[in-house]
């Protein structure tokens, strides 16, 4: 453990390896951000990713930092506004498409060594 400055709001607090890099108090106000834009979109199927920034006052750019991070899924008024990193394709969650997804895991799969699957001999 170790006392840091949170470098959203420069107070001092204590900071181990499973707490957050920010103080619990900018958690808390993160948080209540992250809810205000998600029942937004909740509330507002057809709202652009620009309706909701301009509702909330949140940047898109965090706004889609919470759907890379897996925690926002974009309503069909914001298709398009986030983008697969492998092929560019739409999506409405997340980092990756599902077909990009998939072929990913395949890929990982292939790279994890095989166990012999043979017995083993005593002698």
């Amino acid at each position: 453990m170790s006392a840091v400055n949170c470098p959203r709001c420069g107070k001092l607090f204590v900071k181990d390896a499973t707490s957050a890099s920010i103080c619990f108090k900018c958690v808390k106000e993160e948080e209540d951000i992250f809810h205000s834009v998600r029942d937004f979109v909740k509330d507002n199927q057809n709202a652009t990713l620009k309706d909701v920034a301009e509702a909330t006052k949140v940047s898109t750019k965090k706004i889609l930092q919470y759907v890379r991070d897996g925690r926002l899924e974009l309503s069909s008024g914001m298709a398009g506004d986030n983008r697969c990193v492998e092929c560019d394709k739409p999506i409405t969650s997340g980092r990756y498409c599902e077909r990009c997804q998939l072929e990913l895991g395949f890929k990982i799969n292939e790279m994890k060594p095989r166990s012999g699957g043979g017995k083993m001999h005593h002698r």
